[in-house]
């Protein structure tokens, strides 16, 4: 389980690589601060480190400038192949080069970069020249350091879809069409069928399943993460929910892999809004 802050923030350290369930999910609402894109003939043709400059794409379409300030290996990754970078933007008007990413719930402003590039809509575009630096403050990294990582494999079977759900889980993303329905400093405890994450209820912190996610946003929406009506949400995507929450067809967790197997992720939310509150020194970065 991971706690989540949604889009995002200081969860318990977890004594595993990954973050622990009640970690949480600092994810930017604004889809302009998680990541840039370099296209193939701006790649560098070296390594990229320190004092490493490109010309990239803002997730808005804007052509920015980036240049590498640090690379440090991610402390939470056992396997070794994710690299935090220090990454500022130049900045047109003033000619000066400024942080790019949003402190992260650790106080770090860093990004990852990640083959291919997202829309507005939080949808993958594939593309071998196409980077995206992902700011560990926002969705696409949170995912990748909660161990859905899209290049890789878990048992034979690909996790880019689990990154897919688990960025539509970490925005409140439920139509699938990149509206968030959260806050910042949201917690949320996540759960898989891959065990890669745990569900793990605390006493004393009630929690209610929230949703059911698959790369298209929530495949089952049990109780919206701000509200304690469904409708609230319905109303944005009512197609999207037909026979899809408890009003049409009551269904707990354990069943709905059978009804609905595009399902990948789950997730629950606190009862207590108190609980679902992070540190507001932390909630408050965007």
């Amino acid at each position: 389980m991971t706690e989540a802050l949604t889009p995002t923030h200081p969860g318990q350290t977890s004594k595993s690589h990954l973050p622990r369930a009640f970690l949480i999910v600092l994810c930017c609402l604004i889809s302009g601060n998680h990541g840039a894109s370099a296209t193939p003939q701006q790649q560098p043709r070296k390594p990229i480190g320190p004092g490493t400059v490109i010309d990239a794409f803002s997730d808005d379409g804007e052509t920015q400038r980036f240049q590498i300030d640090s690379v440090n290996s991610d402390p939470q990754d056992r396997d070794g192949d994710v690299r935090l970078y220090g990454v500022s933007v130049l900045d047109p008007h003033s000619n000066t080069w400024r942080s790019y990413c949003a402190p992260d719930g650790e106080g770090r402003s860093a990004a990852i970069p990640v083959q291919g590039s997202w829309s507005a809509r939080g949808e993958f575009q594939p593309g071998t020249g196409t980077v995206t630096f992902a700011c560990t403050s926002g969705a696409i990294a949170k995912c990748i350091r909660f161990g859905y990582k899209p290049w890789t494999t878990r048992n034979g079977i690909s996790l880019r879809p689990y990154h897919a759900a688990c960025m539509r889980m970490v925005r409140a993303d439920y139509c699938g069409d990149g509206r968030a329905h959260t806050l910042d400093g949201t917690r949320i405890d996540i759960w898989d069928g891959l065990g890669i994450q745990k569900r793990e209820e605390r006493d004393g912190h009630p929690e209610v399943f929230e949703a059911a996610w698959s790369p298209g946003g929530a495949a089952y929406l049990n109780m919206p993460r701000w509200s304690d009506k469904v409708g609230d949400v319905v109303k944005d995507c009512p197609k999207h929910f037909v026979g899809r929450t408890p009003e049409d067809r009551p269904l707990v967790p354990d069943r709905l892999q059978q009804r609905f197997p595009e399902v990948l992720i789950f997730n629950a939310r606190f009862v207590q809004s108190e609980d679902r509150r992070a540190d507001p020194a932390i909630a408050d970065h965007r």
